[in-house]
């Protein structure tokens, strides 16, 4: 009797290990099906793609004031990693690094880099831009960034990936 009661209990300690390499088989479930039952008359057809309108743009449209006014160590909801940014070109500078820097401000007679009514955009040579002339309005699509770099302290838009005349 007793030499069965340890091969019993050696039996289920074995157990474990022993099911430990098999892996479960999965449960069926029942996929329920996205078209309503001609059964049932409350039902509603779903929406079609075109009942949702156009789709949402990923750019958040920002004024230069408004990406401006962001604190560049605080992020909320309102800010976005892709914004669409329009005013006026007022300068056209060839980087060393072969970016292209445009100065877009909010009016076409500011000269140089006011940063509290411009911001940069930057062109790269992997993604050219169709720039207007300066005094020209524009629009750039792309990447926000805050320059922090010496000499800079400026709200960019780097990479530019479109632009609008």
């Amino acid at each position: 009797m007793k030499n069965q009661v340890l091969l019993a209990a050696g039996v289920l300690l074995a157990l474990p290990v022993w099911c430990a390499g098999q892996t479960p088989t999965p449960k069926s479930v029942s996929k329920k099906s996205a078209v309503p039952s001609s059964k049932s008359k409350s039902a509603t057809p779903a929406a079609k793609p075109a009942d949702q309108g156009p789709p949402k743009s990923p750019y958040a449209d920002l004024t230069i004031g408004e990406l401006i006014a962001e604190d560049a160590n605080r992020w909320d909801d309102k800010m976005s990693s892709h914004a669409a940014v329009s005013g006026f070109v007022t300068q056209i500078v060839k980087a060393p690094d072969g970016d292209t820097e445009v100065h877009i401000c909010e009016n076409p007679k500011i000269a140089g880099m006011d940063r509290a009514r411009c911001v940069v955009a930057k062109c790269i040579p992997k993604i050219p831009c169709d720039l207007p002339g300066v005094g020209k309005p524009i629009t750039v699509k792309g990447i926000t960034r805050y320059d922090a770099g010496v000499g800079a302290h400026w709200w960019e838009i780097h990479p530019v990936e479109e632009v609008e005349k």
